[in-house]
């Protein structure tokens, strides 16, 4: 039975969240993505770099999860259900990179919703960005993710 997403949901803003990087997961992260470069593995590397520390690779950022929101609330909201759902795409811009012990805050909104015709038929795409800053509330980085919902 085909669903509508409710575009009333554009422009919901989620309560912000605080995220601590830690050393150990950049590194854990950078070998699970195979991604060897010194600047994010080697402490000796990353003390004679710019930046003082070792950074985390761009994509890191997509470990920082809001463990107290309830997803299937934000699914019911829009009208659907994790069984019409999968991740469609995911983009980062870094304004500066993420450091092992600082804090960052995201603010996450919902900023489209969008509908097309695929071969298997309608699909919505809901795309959320998060905004993440550091203790001096500069923007570090912009994440945007599309999900995909089956209409």
């Amino acid at each position: 039975m085909p669903i509508t997403l409710d575009r009333a949901v554009v422009g919901k803003a989620f309560p912000p969240y605080a995220v601590t990087v830690e050393r150990g997961k950049i590194k854990e992260f950078a070998r699970a993505v195979g991604d060897l470069n010194p600047f994010y593995l080697d402490d000796r590397v990353g003390a004679a770099s710019e930046w003082g520390d070792i950074i985390a690779p761009p994509t890191f950022a997509t470990t920082f999860r809001d463990d107290s929101l309830d997803y299937t609330a934000f699914l019911r909201e829009l009208g659907t259900d994790i069984s019409r759902v999968l991740h469609g795409e995911q983009e980062f811009e870094l304004h500066q990179p993420l450091q092992p012990g600082r804090t960052y805050l995201c603010r996450a909104k919902v900023v489209n919703i969008y509908e097309k015709t695929g071969k298997s038929g309608p699909m919505g795409f809901v795309v959320r960005e998060t905004t993440i800053t550091d203790a001096d509330n500069e923007i570090v980085g912009t994440m945007r993710a599309v999900t995909v919902v089956r209409l």
